[in-house]
């Protein structure tokens, strides 16, 4: 997966000022979605339940940061 840094304009209670924060993330690319509906097709969607799962647990929650702090 590849990394990318998402950025947004927001307000920070920190330093109550309207700044760019950003936070790390992740995208699949097609090529990895492609491998995960063949494995789907191929298990007869056994390993749907692990695709479920494994995004579930390593979801990244929140994390902005305000990039002036």
């Amino acid at each position: 997966m590849t990394a990318i840094i998402e950025e947004k304009i927001k307000h920070c209670n920190k330093c109550n000022n309207t700044t760019k924060h950003y936070r790390n993330t992740t995208k699949s690319s097609g090529f990895m979605i492609m491998v995960h509906v063949i494995l789907i097709l191929i298990t007869l969607g056994v390993w749907l339940p692990i695709v479920v799962i494994y995004k579930i647990l390593f979801a990244k929650i929140g994390g902005w940061s305000c990039g002036s702090c």
